[in-house]
């Protein structure tokens, strides 16, 4: 907020006394531009996420349902992240956040991919072992170890979790 007082300071002073040559003219707009481009391409302070645990009611509005790969953090089994072949779901702040995928990005199981991409946040997830862990119950679904990135942005890192990922029916 303290860049239009400067510019109207400027102008004011710059309206009283002498006339400026062309030169520093340009020279003044050069260095105005300058500080604008400055104040533009400076990041906001980093703000951390910590998603939060996708319940079965949240599961049931956005339609959840079928294959796809939830990661939980730690020893967690609360998933963080959904992600399935066309899109990821992640919670922050009790808003069900939808990401699209990314089709030229590399292919994890399930059909899922390893970015996703929204208007706030963009997603990474990975897959240490792409080979299969122990099988989960009847369904057919396995069990991996893998880590979640989700970048402002500014494509800074705002949170990252490891752990447990299920992937199946």
């Amino acid at each position: 907020m303290r860049w239009p007082v400067i510019i109207c300071i400027g102008a004011a002073l710059a309206s009283c006394g002498e006339e400026m040559s062309e030169a520093e003219k340009e020279e003044q707009d050069r260095v105005l531009v300058e500080r604008v481009r400055e104040a533009n391409d400076t990041a906001p302070p980093l703000l951390e996420v910590v998603p939060e645990p996708i319940l079965y009611p949240d599961i049931e509005a956005n339609d959840l349902f079928g294959l796809a790969c939830s990661y939980a953090p730690g020893t967690s089994m609360g998933a963080r992240v959904i992600a399935r072949e066309a899109d990821a779901f992640v919670k922050v702040d009790g808003e069900m956040i939808r990401f699209a995928a990314d089709p030229g990005s590399r292919e994890l199981p399930a059909n899922t991919r390893s970015l996703y991409n929204g208007r706030e946040y963009s997603l990474r997830l990975d897959i240490q072992d792409k080979q299969p862990g122990e099988q989960v119950g009847d369904g057919g679904a396995l069990l991996y170890e893998g880590t979640v990135w989700l970048r402002d942005r500014w494509d800074r890192v705002i949170y990252q979790g490891t752990g447990a990922v299920d992937c199946g029916a």
